[in-house]
């Protein structure tokens, strides 16, 4: 166990590289884009971009998932699996193409022609760009997998925010989300998938279709409990209220979504491979330091971005977004870390045991749950009653999945370390609460310094997950080694090179 929570550690810390460096750029490409746009033109990009990601999640991602899953598994022959994913891909992005052209040629559809190409594009580079990225994860190369992130990044805060300001407006960002993730898909087609034929194997298709349909029927359902809320205040309030809505989602999920994603990237593909090879004990362990992780960064995150949300919003957003957002952050910042220990951590169970069907149920209640909130709460409370109503739509869902996915798969969830992590972040807010309301720069950045600096010292404290002890051992090794090379010095090689024979 300390050997793997070492090992897991190391990768889960290549994989926050990994993402944590496109990360940040498309983390600075909101307080950006909130500068140069109107929330009237921001929630025209944040809702073509939530239509992309909703068509992306219910027609595509069952293959990126099965690609993960599988690809371990087909090691002598991984040509089939990936010639099966990219022509089916191909088919479905073609397809959706012709139906997208039909639909401009309609005359009731006249209004949706400038928003049907922007999301076609969008949706077509999207599609091959995840399935690179899921094959560079499958293949555990995480540096690659930040290669093809860190281009997309750079492409859509760079040449999104040079159209905008040479008269693009909301077409700006989705024209450079598209353009970098077409230049990812060239570079990483070359090397990975430039051995795949434009055929389709039943029996692989038919294998993928029953494991990965209900997981991307589940995705689906959750990008609609992500995103329904954005068109119900679109509709309810108007785009403008839709934008400043979406900037606060986008803002606290960027910085949270992140760091979980971090964990799970390099947690789960190790997992599989060690049910494949040691069987479901084995999965169990890397799992434990899975649940444990999770909750060290997103706890602290939950609680930073509830207590410090008016020097956040003053120090990134636009004028004109801050209020809003500074009251939505702490009850988004809850929801988006609810449904992250629901995707990361306990969906596994009905991954592990074939059982994908179960979540599907499952955030179906949470959908409609949402939605039939979100109608009560928006007319009422605004903008923040729809944050609440996603609060308690993710935990209905992850409230039924520890209920059910126990019945397949007991998943761990390891009581010492949420009592540590809970002792932590407690320190720290209160630390933090006294000092709320400064809301300068400087001042932010040394709450966030001092914050980080109390929680990881009481984390320590605690010996979470044996960090002292790996540090004693660690300690112990290197200390002997170095007195030796002092004491010994280059003398011994030398005398021994003397008197062996040549």
């Amino acid at each position: 166990m300390a050997s793997g929570s070492r090992h897991l550690l190391s990768h889960a810390g290549i994989y926050l590289v990994a993402r944590g460096v496109p990360g940040a750029m498309a983390f600075l490409a909101i307080p950006l884009f909130t500068r140069l746009l109107t929330p009237g033109d921001y929630g025209r990009y944040a809702l073509v971009a939530a239509a992309a990601a909703l068509i992306n999640a219910m027609l595509f991602q069952w293959m990126r998932l099965s690609l993960v899953r599988y690809l371990p598994a087909c090691q002598d022959d991984p040509v089939r699996l990936k010639s099966t994913i990219f022509t089916v891909s191909l088919l479905l992005v073609l397809g959706i193409g012709a139906l997208g052209l039909l639909a401009c040629l309609l005359p009731f559809a006249r209004a949706w022609r400038p928003v049907i190409l922007p999301c076609w594009a969008v949706l077509a580079a999207q599609a091959f760009f995840d399935l690179s990225c899921e094959y560079s994860r499958a293949a555990i190369r995480p540096w690659q997998y930040m290669g093809l992130q860190l281009v997309r990044s750079a492409c859509t805060v760079g040449i999104g925010a040079l159209l905008i300001v040479l008269g693009a407006g909301w077409w700006g960002p989705l024209g450079g989300l598209a353009f970098g993730m077409t230049l990812a898909v060239a570079y990483a087609f070359s090397r990975d998938w430039a051995d795949v034929r434009l055929r389709i194997d039943r029996q692989m298709l038919r294998k993928i279709s029953v494991y990965g349909v209900p997981l991307s029927l589940t995705v689906a359902l959750t990008v609609v409990i992500g995103t329904c809320d954005r068109f119900l205040i679109a509709w309810k309030l108007g785009e403008n209220a839709a934008g400043l809505y979406s900037v606060a989602i986008d803002f606290t999920c960027q910085t949270l979504t992140l760091l979980m994603l971090a964990i799970n990237l390099s947690v789960f593909p190790i997992a599989v491979r060690a049910w494949e090879r040691d069987g479901p004990g084995a999965a169990r362990e890397q799992m434990k330091s899975n649940a444990a992780l999770l909750l060290a960064v997103g706890v602290p995150c939950v609680v930073g971005l509830s207590v410090l949300s008016p020097g956040i919003a003053n120090c990134f957003l636009g004028s004109g977004y801050r209020e809003a957002a500074a009251h939505l952050m702490p009850m988004v910042a809850l929801a988006t870390f609810i449904a992250g220990l629901k995707a990361y951590h306990f969906d596994s169970a009905f991954q592990f045991a074939h059982r994908t069907i179960w979540q599907v149920w499952i955030v179906l209640a949470a959908a409609v749950a949402n939605v039939a909130l979100n109608l009560f709460a928006i007319p009422l409370f605004g903008i923040n009653g729809s944050a609440g109503a996603s609060v308690l739509a993710y935990g209905l869902a992850i409230g039924l999945t520890i209920w059910l996915g126990r019945r397949h798969f007991a998943l761990p969830f390891p009581l010492r370390p949420c009592v540590q992590v809970a002792l932590a972040a407690g320190a720290m807010a209160l630390l933090l609460l006294p000092w709320r309301n400064h809301i300068g720069p400087l001042a932010l950045a040394a709450q966030i310094a001092g914050g980080a600096g109390a929680y990881g010292v009481v984390l320590i404290a605690c010996d979470f997950l044996d960090f002292r002890i790996h540090a004693a051992s660690r300690l112990a090794r290197v200390l002997p080694a170095r007195n030796t090379r002092l004491t010994a010095g280059p003398a011994p090689v030398a005398f021994a090179s003397l008197v062996e024979p040549k």
